[in-house]
């Protein structure tokens, strides 16, 4: 989790905020959209889509990547997105 808030994912430390308020909103924001890339990319393993975004022949990617490459393909795809944290989502 802690490099995909920082280089390898979010970069939150490029913001340079300074004030706590700020930074505390912008720090709930960036983890409740955490909450929902990793979600997305359990839901690709446990549906089979993994190969869609990761290497077939290994695992390249964790979760949190899964899930973000998985949205940014339905965006360049002009594709709609659910944007839903029920566990029971997609049975």
């Amino acid at each position: 989790m802690f490099g995909d808030l920082k280089g390898n994912g979010f970069d939150l430390e490029s913001t340079h905020l300074r004030h706590f308020l700020r930074l505390s909103r912008l720090t709930l924001a960036v983890v409740l959209l955490y909450i929902w890339l990793v979600s997305v990319g359990s839901r690709a393993i446990k549906n089979g889509q993994r190969h869609w975004v990761d290497r077939a022949e290994r695992r390249d990617l964790c979760i949190f990547q899964i899930g973000l490459r998985l949205i940014e393909r339905r965006l360049a795809n002009a594709l709609t997105l659910s944007i839903c944290l029920s566990p029971t989502y997609g049975r």
